[in-house]
């Protein structure tokens, strides 16, 4: 069942964490940005549009907040693995799909538990104004 009620994120997400203690259970968090916490060695530390797999493996330490969430993830492909903490706020969130290999074939809108399409926004063009941070 879709929702897109910005309210059902933390239970969700929560769910989300119970779920992927099984392998065969995984997700896809598609967010606006994400921010990577410090510390970290990074110049940038906004990753825009970048969807996470999120599987047993994937996901550390995850703590739940009033407007988001925070958790450690590998995002480098380099051994040794390195965690870095990132945040995301709930806000951002515009979907999160389930995806269980033991489950019976489904189809891809039936992997859907949030959906916003009208949440989804592009990073801002080089040099454009964000008016949000302006008016801060």
């Amino acid at each position: 069942m879709t929702t897109s009620d910005e309210t059902a994120l933390p239970r969700l997400l929560r769910q989300m964490v119970e779920d992927i203690q099984d392998p065969q259970c995984s997700y896809w968090l598609k967010a606006n940005y994400f921010d990577i916490q410090q510390p970290t060695e990074r110049s940038v530390t906004r990753w825009w549009q970048a969807p996470l797999y999120i599987d047993y493996d994937a996901l550390w330490n995850p703590n739940f907040e009033k407007d988001g969430f925070q958790i450690d993830v590998i995002l480098k492909n380099q051994l040794p693995a390195e965690r870095e903490r990132i945040r995301i706020d709930y806000a951002q969130i515009w979907s999160l799909e389930r995806i269980h290999q033991g489950e019976k074939p489904k189809s891809a809108q039936d992997w859907v538990l949030f959906h916003d399409s009208a949440k989804l926004k592009f990073p801002p063009v080089e040099g454009e104004v964000d008016i949000d941070t302006e008016n801060q």
